[in-house]
């Protein structure tokens, strides 16, 4: 277990990984250049529960750069509730 994944339930850690590489895979077919795109997961009632949590990619960050530990955890009403990441 890594550093960074010791702060994620597992199957969040897990969600983080794989929608990361999906993230990497876009970027490299090239279907990553439109505005404002996103790719996002809903988290699993195994880490969030009965609420609707959701993985979205920090505005800033090309889809090339953006890794599991990067993603940002929101709600359905966008309220980050990932105050360590960025």
């Amino acid at each position: 277990m890594t550093q960074h994944n010791k702060r994620f339930h597992p199957d969040e850690w897990q969600l983080r990984v794989d929608l990361a590489a999906c993230y990497r895979l876009v970027a490299l077919y090239g279907w990553s250049d439109l505005v404002f795109t996103h790719i996002s997961a809903k988290l699993p009632s195994s880490v969030a529960g009965d609420a609707h949590q959701f993985l979205i990619n920090p505005y800033g960050l090309m889809f090339d750069e953006i890794t599991a530990s990067s993603l940002v955890k929101i709600d359905m009403h966008c309220n980050k509730l990932d105050e360590d990441n960025p």
